[in-house]
This record gives C-alpha cells, sequence and structure tokens, in this order.
C-alpha cells in the first residue's frame, strides 16, 4: 500500500472508532510530546496522531484503520531507537506504554510480556521466582525490539538467542486479525517472528522460556589504562568460551568521566560462583587494572551494570559492528587509536563509547539459520560504536566518521575470512537512503520471509521495481534499530494537516510568509487540492509544522487541510 499521512477527518473518525481500547493523543497536547521521547533525540519524527493502546484490540482497530486508508504506522515500544523507525512523519503511531504487564508461571517457568514491557520489568517479575530469562543487558530497553531481532544477553552463551527461548506470541497483523504464531500455530508467521519479527505484524504479548536461576552471580566492572588494552583482548579471547556457557563478557572503550582520560572498560559475567568465576577468568585478572566492582550479586542487578552509562537524552547513534574470534589485539589497538583522536578532536563526544560482547556463540549456532528467519548464526561476536553528541550542527561529520570505523570493522572481518553481513542483531539501523535489499539482511531466508509477508502483510507491498521489505515495525530494541529499511515514498500525492496556532490570525490572506500568517488562499477548514506557491519548505507560516513533506516541491498536488489548535 501506498504510506500517506493522516487527515483530520481522518483523525476523528479513528477516535470514534477506538472507543475505550486506546486513548488517542493530538499533535499540540502535552502528552502527544511526552510521547515523541526518546532515548536519542534524534530517533522520532512528528506523527499526526499518537494511540496508546490498552488492549490488543486498540492495535487491531489502529492499524486496520491504517491499512484501509493507506496511512503511514509505526509502532514505539521501549523507545531506544536511534533511528526514525519508531515513528512516522504525519501518519499513526501506536505507543504501547499502557501495554507493559508481565506474568510468571513458576511451574511451566515461562515469562509472559506485554509488547511495551521493559527488560526491567521481565527480570524483576522473574527473580521473585527465582528465574532468569535470556534478555537486555541494559534494563531499561524494550522487550519487542530486541526480541524480535534475535536478541543477545549475558545468558546467550548457556540458552542462545532471545528468539531461541520465545515459546509463543500474540500478534496483530496488517488487517487487525489477532492471531496466536507458536510451533504448532501459524508456524511460518512463528518463524518469520524470530529474527525480522517487525515485517509482519505487531505483537502484542510474547512468552518466553525462562530458566532457574537461584543461586547469585558474579559480576561487575573491571576498568584498566587504555595502554593494557592488547592485554585485555588477549585475556578475553582465551576467556570468551566456557565449557557450560556460563561466561560473558563485555569491552567497552570510552573517557573516564572524572578526568577524561581513555579506559578500557570490562564488564564480566559468570553465572556461578565466585571461585569458579575468578578461575576462569584468570587471565585478565592477573592485569593490573585501576578499579574493580566484581562481586556476586542478583541476576537482576547484573543486567543493570550499564544502565548508567546510557541514560536517555542527548543526540544518540548505535552503529553495529561485528569482529571474528580471536580479535587481534592489534586491530583492538588501531580502533581505540582512532577513537580517542576522535574524541580529543570532538570534544562534544566525550561520552561516546565502543562496544565488544564476548558472548560464546556456540549455543546460537546449534541452530540452523534456516530454522528462524535470523540469519546470523555463525561464528562471529557483536559490536557497536555508541556515539553521543548534543550539537546538531556535527551530525554530518560525526556520522560520517561512525561509517568510518564500521568500514574497518567490515575489512577486518572479510581479512579474518568472514563475509560481511547487514544484520548485527542488537545493534543494527538502516534507513530507505541505505542500499540494503532483503537478501543483504536475511541471506537465504530473504525469499522466504517475502512469501510470508505477502501473506500477513499484503497491503503494505512495494511496487514491483522494488526490492524492500516494509514493515509494520515493533522497535524497543536493545538501543536497537529497526535493521529493515524505513518505508520508502512510493507515492506522490500527499494528505497535510496545517494546525494554527490560535494567536494566528485566520483572516489574514495576504500570502505573505513569515511566521503568524497563513499562506495565500489558505482558511481554517478549508481543504486544498494543491499547494499555493507561497508555501514551501522554509515557510511555516505559523503553523506547527513545516509548510511541505520532505521531498515534496509546491508545484507537488497534495491535500491541505487547515485546523485551529484553540
Amino acid at each position: 500500500m501506498a504510506d500517506s499521512i493522516i487527515t483530520l477527518n481522518q483523525i476523528e473518525d479513528l477516535e470514534a472508532r477506538l472507543g475505550n481500547h486506546a486513548t488517542p493523543h493530538n499533535l499540540g497536547s502535552e502528552e502527544y510530546e511526552r510521547c515523541l521521547q526518546r532515548w536519542s533525540a534524534i530517533g522520532y519524527l512528528r506523527p499526526g496522531l499518537v494511540v496508546c493502546p490498552t488492549d490488543a484490540q486498540g492495535i487491531a482497530r489502529t492499524t486496520k484503520f491504517a491499512k484501509d486508508h493507506h496511512i503511514d504506522l509505526a509502532v514505539k515500544g521501549g523507545g531506544h531507537s536511534t533511528d526514525t523507525s519508531a515513528s512516522s512523519d504525519g501518519g499513526i503511531l501506536v505507543d504501547l506504554q499502557h501495554l507493559k504487564q508481565v506474568n510468571v508461571d513458576p511451574v511451566a517457568k515461562t515469562v509472559s510480556a506485554q509488547g511495551g514491557a521493559l527488560w526491567a520489568d521481565v527480570n524483576r517479575a522473574a527473580a521473585h521466582y527465582q528465574l532468569a530469562v535470556v534478555g537486555g543487558t541494559v534494563s531499561q530497553t524494550g522487550v519487542g525490539g530486541l526480541t524480535l531481532r534475535g536478541g543477545y544477553g549475558y545468558l546467550t552463551p548457556q540458552y542462545g538467542l532471545v528468539i531461541d527461548n520465545l515459546l509463543s506470541a500474540n500478534v496483530v497483523t496488517a488487517e487487525g486479525a489477532e492471531v496466536l504464531a507458536s510451533e504448532k500455530d501459524n508456524p511460518d508467521l512463528f518463524w518469520a517472528l524470530r529474527g525480522a519479527g517487525q515485517n509482519v505484524g505487531v505483537v502484542e504479548k510474547f512468552v518466553l522460556q525462562a530458566h532457574p536461576q537461584p543461586n547469585l552471580v558474579w559480576s561487575g566492572i573491571r576498568s584498566y589504562p587504555c595502554d593494557r588494552l592488547p592485554e585485555v583482548i588477549q585475556a578475553l579471547n582465551a576467556a570468551l568460551v566456557h565449557p557450560q556457557g556460563k561466561a560473558a563478557a563485555q569491552c567497552v572503550l570510552a573517557l573516564s568521566p572524572e578526568n577524561g582520560s581513555p579506559l578500557v572498560n570490562v564488564v564480566l559475567f559468570f553465572n556461578g560462583c565466585e571461585a569458579e568465576g575468578k578461575k576462569h577468568f584468570m587471565m585478565l585478572l592477573d592485569i593490573k587494572c585501576s578499579s574493580d566492582d566484581v562481586r556476586m550479586r542478583p541476576y537482576l542487578e547484573a543486567n543493570t551494570l550499564l544502565d548508567a552509562a546510557v541514560t536517555a537524552g542527548g543526540r544518540k547513534k548505535i552503529l553495529g559492528v561485528q569482529l571474528a574470534p580471536p580479535v587481534r589485539s592489534e586491530f583492538a589497538s588501531k580502533l581505540m587509536g582512532e577513537f580517542t583522536h576522535q574524541l580529543a578532536i570532538e570534544t562534544d563526544m566525550a561520552k561516546s563509547a565502543f562496544e565488544f560482547d564476548y558472548f560464546d556463540p556456540s549455543q546460537i549456532c546449534c541452530i540452523s539459520s534456516e530454522d528462524t528467519a535470523f540469519p546470523a548464526r555463525k561464528e562471529i561476536l557483536n559490536g557497536a560504536l555508541i556515539l553521543q553528541w548534543t550539537d546538531p550542527g556535527r551530525d554530518e561529520g560525526i556520522l560520517s566518521w561512525g561509517k568510518s570505523i564500521q568500514v574497518m570493522c567490515e575489512e577486518e572481518i572479510r581479512r579474518a575470512g568472514h563475509e560481511s553481513t547487514a544484520l548485527v542483531s542488537n545493534f543494527i539501523g538502516h534507513t530507505s537512503e541505505d542500499s540494503i535489499t532483503p537478501a543483504d539482511m536475511f541471506g537465504i531466508n530473504a525469499n522466504r520471509l517475502l512469501d510470508i509477508k505477502k501473506k500477513y502483510d499484503p497491503f503494505n507491498e512495494p511496487p514491483p521495481a522494488t526490492s524492500h521489505l516494509d514493515t509494520l515495525p515493533v522497535t524497543t530494541l536493545e538501543h536497537t534499530d529497526r535493521y529493515t529499511p524505513q518505508r520508502p515514498l512510493w507515492h506522490e500525492c500527499w494528505s497535510y494537516i496545517f494546525y494554527v496556532p490560535p494567536e494566528v490570525s485566520t483572516s489574514n490572506d495576504s500570502g505573505a510568509a513569515e511566521a503568524g500568517v497563513l499562506p495565500s488562499g489558505m482558511t481554517v477548514g478549508a481543504t486544498l487540492s494543491s499547494v499555493p506557491l507561497d508555501v514551501s519548505a522554509s515557510n511555516n507560516s505559523g503553523a506547527a509544522q513545516a509548510g511541505v513533506p520532505p521531498g515534496i516541491s509546491a508545484s507537488n498536488n497534495y491535500s491541505v487541510t487547515v485546523k485551529c489548535t484553540s
């Protein structure tokens, strides 16, 4: 279907249909603005309407309405996207903030979590019954985004990916149908959900396999001066594999918040006693560190160790990379050099970091790449360049530098004999500007996934000339972005709303371009078939949104509805 912007009449129509199944929020309201808040200040657009469902029926009525009226639809869960994939420019945003319920069945050892739940909610509920699930390593991220992309965590070496522990999901399709997906029910949909779920529907509830976790874990952060990086990398390479998969680690290159000196921070995790943990990481512990808070603690607490370093606010972008084990210490030192040099030049980037996940992939590779939509079941490690800054004027330069680091990592992984891939589960995000095809993202699974998409989301098919997968996105990622492209703008006709502040004179028809004056031919309540010549991208005309949608010139035809916000 062609994506479009919601009109005023459509907003009123949808609001009437929602009843008590959802709460709508219109542009200009305080709650609307609150719904737009994200972990990253660059991770949102301004939708024409925000809908906050209170149950699956609220999701269903919204998705069906969007399908029937060809309106762009996006879904927000945890709000940790660092691109705009969990938002819509003038369409409908489905915000799952009211769907955060988590239930535990201690007998069956399962945890059910609604689509808006965070990993903190899940971990807290499971811990009450001495259970744990494979989940994100930052507790304030959402369940949905991480799960639907595969999902790595500290328990991955023991139990595999999050999707390998997904038992079922309640899904709302584009048609507004509520269906159950599992190995027995709609197995094709269940296959697609595990790795590409945001392409085929909105998940209202996940049911995850939980595992006994009666014991504390040995976990914490050790920090080293940057000149010890080669030794640290060698020690982490040696500790990657544990016979029972009890060990995991993360290597984080960052600047000290106290004095700005480069540090190598290592997050250690061992699902066992202190003595066993120290024995396994002995080589690393022999390296002199500058600080150490590794101790026995609850699994619930271990998943909050990185929270303080990734608080919400400011401009953020996560760029995923992959590394081949064993990681070459020479290459790690080269990355550290590039990283510290850039941060010395761009002092606004002082909170940025580079992370390598030392999660043994053996358990992941026990499952064939064709058994789920997730294709990256390889003997590789994930990593992420976590860019943080505040100045919008530096966006282009900072992102360009980040891309150059990704290229360095791609060259390194090819050097090790691996093919680079467009999919990095916890950390990847692509947009319509990227030349990413389904084959780039899903490899041998691409054709099957396209067929399943035709079945469950046939109304959002691209024209024959394109090959992009399109989505009903659920984006709550572990800092992550949806890794499928944002919807390309295939249509030519637009519908747009001008919201006029009450202090603007609606009788002024002068056509003046300054703010506070309506463009020529515009009056409140009018619907125009084309854009007046004096409406341009630089002409706000007192409206709450810029005069022309991105990429549309004044000569393009689209309807304009003028609405007073008073």
